[in-house]
């Protein structure tokens, strides 16, 4: 028995597609799954750490380290602001929205990188978020030129 080129199991709606085809649409499915999750993780994990983690450790540096008008971030641990001549703030520098790093300090803000929360530099107070909650206060001394910051 001969086959014609168009004979019925050619035309078959119903026949499965070309199985190299359905290859390709499937990894070209996977692949785009794996891109969108894998970005997800990646933008978040900068942001990620445990926010409710206090340091318990002091930290020291020279008070000239931090200028007037502004301030450092030290240790990636805590942020200090000298808004006046002589007139030293110490907060955390882990920002109380989704605990990513705070990089930038102005005259009137501390603010977050990730999503532009901005903090009092005087008192850590929120200025705008979407942060909902202020950057933990700590202690700082200044003696002998040296500013040391108490962890908890």
């Amino acid at each position: 028995m001969t086959t014609t080129p168009n004979s019925p199991a050619d035309t078959d709606p119903t026949a499965p597609a070309d199985p190299t085809r359905r290859r390709v649409m499937k990894t070209a499915g996977v692949a785009g799954t794996v891109a969108v999750i894998g970005g997800s993780v990646a933008a978040t994990s900068a942001c990620s750490s445990d926010e409710d983690a206090e340091p318990t450790k002091d930290s020291s540096l020279p008070a000239s380290d931090v200028p007037v008008g502004s301030g450092t971030v030290i240790e990636d641990t805590y942020v200090i602001t000298q808004p006046k001549e002589g007139e030293f703030f110490a907060f955390s520098s882990v920002c109380t929205h989704q605990g990513c790093q705070v990089t930038r300090i102005t005259e009137e803000a501390i603010i977050c990188p990730c999503h532009s929360s901005n903090f009092s530099v005087t008192t850590g107070e929120v200025i705008s978020g979407p942060a909902e909650e202020p950057l933990p206060k700590y202690e700082v001394s200044e003696s002998g030129g040296t500013l040391t910051v108490k962890g908890q």
